[in-house]
């Protein structure tokens, strides 16, 4: 499976697929409400008029204001969100994280894992 669109800007590296997107937030970033609006600026271009869910691979260190969350939470094309971890560390922030999500919201060690779990969302 290939991404139709790879979006590589200051904030984050995206691949977009059909049913989901990829994200790498890039290293050093603090991931606040103006870095959110990127991403949905981003996102409502590449999915118009379509459900998807996300994915975060966290292979880099950056900060992120959990109450983007409850922003998100009312961004209706979002149906599920995987996060990939690396580390304890950063297993132990992602399931902290998880408490601030309204949507479906799984942690995970595997980025296969973790496409499966978001394409089960597709299907509803």
């Amino acid at each position: 499976m290939k991404p139709f669109k790879i979006v590589d800007e200051e904030i984050a590296y995206l691949e977009m697929y059909d049913d989901f997107v990829i994200s790498s937030i890039k290293d050093g970033i603090t991931f606040d409400l103006e870095e959110l609006n990127w991403f949905v600026m981003i996102l409502d271009k590449y999915y118009p008029n379509k459900k998807f869910g996300y994915i975060s691979n966290r292979i880099y260190d950056y900060s992120l204001n959990p109450t983007t969350y409850f922003t998100s939470a009312m961004y209706e094309k979002l149906n599920a969100m995987a996060i990939v971890c690396y580390s304890e560390v950063a297993k132990k922030t992602a399931l902290f994280e998880k408490n601030f999500s309204k949507k479906p919201f799984e942690v995970f060690q595997d980025m296969e894992e973790a496409k499966n779990w978001v394409l089960k969302y597709q299907k509803k």
